[in-house]
């Protein structure tokens, strides 16, 4: 889009959007592999015996897998919006290219039959 100020009018490159969302999409498919939730679920568990066997170091390790529970739960949301945001700006540049193919196709087909020149009052039909 246009910087604001620019006397209202909006401007924008359907290859740039597909390019970023191409960006997103492989830095999305580098995360199936080296950041699945499974992967960091694992990472961030403690066996019980990890902290102790007091009493305190069983509710510390209950509370540490709740946590690890959580950013696992909260990744695997990130990912699902990446992914989400990363179809969007897919289909909003394939949107902006198959609207501007149709509109020049529109404006290119005005021209049709009118052997190139302008029409002028005598060469005008009225309409019915």
């Amino acid at each position: 889009m246009a910087p604001p100020g620019n006397g209202g009018k909006s401007s924008y490159d359907h290859a740039q959007i597909k390019d970023v969302a191409r960006r997103l999409q492989r830095e999305l498919d580098a995360l199936a592999v080296t950041g699945t939730p499974a992967g960091l679920a694992a990472r961030g568990a403690l066996s019980p015996s990890a902290l102790g066997q007091w009493d305190a170091a069983q509710a510390l390790h209950a509370t540490v897998n709740h946590s690890n529970q959580q950013i696992v739960h909260a990744y695997e949301k990130f990912v699902k919006d990446f992914r989400e945001v990363t179809m969007a700006l897919e289909k909003i540049a394939n949107n902006y290219r198959e609207s501007d193919a149709k509109m020049l196709a529109e404006i290119n087909a005005v021209g049709n039959g009118l052997d190139g020149r302008p029409p002028t009052r005598s060469s005008a039909k009225p309409v019915e």
